[in-house]
């Protein structure tokens, strides 16, 4: 039996030493000796405790045993630094068992766990982002003081065991719950779903947004962040609403280069079309002037060759010629002129009461003194006395829709002239059956320098009928023009009988 016991003794994990009554040492295991670090023969039989390490716990022990009978536990270092647990366990018969246990390793890993228990509350309490983990009954574990400050919870809602329920109902008294609490669990149905962590913004009623992130546990709860993200979120959307307004003043300005690239190479088309015509003008210009010259440099040279025996008629017509060749000059110049003050601004409509019947006539008789080949056809008995006009311009007007109905008509000889009242307007038309116009040149026929298809061969300049239709505008009139090619053209004036109103505001200055 006493083998039996030592054998025991000696097997187990523990230091054991065995005390009587009088506090010394019956039975001790090799345990003992490792655990306190003695050498053999420091630890014997029959010797007083007061030599053993932990003496004192001991002593303090054996006093309380009358009253506690119950073991004691207690806690020392060694001189190696290592950390030995205590344990005096007193029998009924007034012995002692002493138990010893080498804690070393359990105290630093108690340390450690105390360290990082320690790191886990300063991080928690010093996060910027409220931090809350609720059970699988939504009962809340944990929170850290960001989470209770960002919906100022009080302190008996921030305990373990309280409610969600609760938190959200107290934030919605509050006024800082969910704007939508129909939608506000969608992201932890959508993290247990996924097994992983998910997202979503909450606008609060407060007007704040609040970014959550849960994350689910294996027991059926979860872990949630909360981020105040109202300030991101509105810069967001301000960028894009930025953004959108960019991209709408890129693409209007983007329209409005290309408009302006369209009207600049329209305009620089025009300007080469302008340039063109004006060369052609030139050239016709200079051939206009160029045969009334010649006309009278050969009527001259006749008249020279013939000295001083000069027949009456031969005399006569060698100076109507020159005469009609002076008076084409002079048509022409007063052309260029005109248009050339038309350009600056400069030419002066003088309103006077124009006899418009006697002005015509006067105009016909004139081009029919140039022009023999031609009669004029007159029907203008319908006209008034006198319309408010500037007759000197007025002449030039149907000296030139005369002349081109001559002109344009070589293979005829009638003019036709008509005049009528209308409404407070007279009315003229000009009628020939010479070549006429193509459709297609009928809208530019009072452009600048332009000469319908049909006139080729035909003396001109381009700028007459542009003159022609400004100095009708700047009478208030109007002119319109009906033609077909081959089938002869009608010219037909519209002018006020009285000026308007704004232009006797223009002091007779146009």
């Amino acid at each position: 039996m006493p083998h039996s016991f030592e054998a025991i003794l000696e097997n187990l994990p523990q230091g054991i030493v065995l005390l009587d009554s009088a506090d010394t040492v019956t039975a001790f295991n090799s345990r003992a000796l490792d655990i306190l670090g003695l050498s053999d023969g420091t630890l014997r039989r029959g010797m007083n405790i007061d030599g053993l390490p932990g003496t004192a716990a001991c002593r303090a022990a054996a006093c309380s045993r009358l009253t506690t009978c119950r073991p004691h536990t207690s806690q020392f270092a060694l001189a190696d630094g290592r950390m030995i647990s205590l344990t005096c366990a007193p029998s009924r018969a007034g012995s002692w068992i002493l138990s010893y246990e080498d804690i070393s390793t359990l105290s630093r890993v108690a340390d450690s766990l105390s360290e990082q228990h320690q790191r886990f509350d300063a991080a928690l309490s010093n996060m910027p982002h409220g931090l809350c983990m609720f059970d699988s009954m939504k009962k809340l574990i944990l929170c850290n003081a960001s989470y209770a400050r960002m919906y100022d919870l009080p302190d008996f809602l921030t305990q373990p065991g309280t409610s969600l329920v609760d938190i959200l109902a107290y934030r919605s008294r509050l006024g800082n719950g969910p704007a939508d609490t129909a939608t506000y669990f969608d992201v932890v149905f959508e993290a247990t779903a996924l097994g992983a962590p998910a997202s979503q913004n909450i606008a609060l009623t407060d007007g704040r947004i609040i970014k959550i992130t849960h994350n689910p546990m294996q027991n059926g709860g979860y872990v949630a962040t909360h981020e105040d993200v109202t300030k991101t979120v509105r810069l967001a959307e301000e960028l894009r609403r930025h953004h959108d307004r960019l991209e709408v003043t890129v693409q209007s300005r983007t329209a409005e280069v290309e408009r302006q690239a369209r009207e600049l190479e329209r305009m620089l088309a025009q300007e080469r079309s302008i340039n063109e015509l004006q060369r052609q003008f030139v050239a016709m210009a200079s051939h206009e002037f160029r045969t009334p010259l010649a006309i009278i440099d050969a009527a001259a040279q006749r008249l020279l060759r013939k000295g001083g025996a000069v027949e009456p008629d031969f005399l006569n017509d060698k100076v109507e010629q020159i005469r009609a060749s002076v008076s084409r000059i002079v048509d022409l110049m007063e052309s260029i002129l005109s248009d050339g003050r038309l350009d600056t601004g400069e030419i002066d409509i003088s309103y006077d009461a124009c006899a418009l019947g006697p002005l015509i006539r006067t105009c016909c008789e004139r081009q029919s003194a140039i022009s023999k080949t031609h009669g004029f056809v007159l029907d203008i008995d319908g006209l008034p006395e006198f319309i408010d006009a500037d007759p000197r311009s007025l002449s030039q007007v149907f000296t030139n829709l005369l002349s081109n109905a001559v002109k344009y008509a070589p293979g005829t000889s009638e003019i036709r002239v008509a005049a009528w009242e209308e409404t407070g307007n007279v009315k003229v038309s000009i009628s020939d059956d010479g070549v006429g116009i193509d459709a297609e040149d009928v809208p530019r026929l009072f452009q600048r320098y332009f000469r319908a298809r049909t006139s080729t061969g035909i003396a001109g300049t381009g700028i007459g009928l542009n003159l022609v239709k400004q100095v009708i505008e700047l009478h208030q009139g109007s002119i319109e023009v009906r033609s077909a090619k081959g089938c002869g053209s009608t010219f037909t004036v519209t002018l006020p009988i009285r000026r308007a109103a704004d232009v006797l505001a223009g002091n007779d200055v146009a």
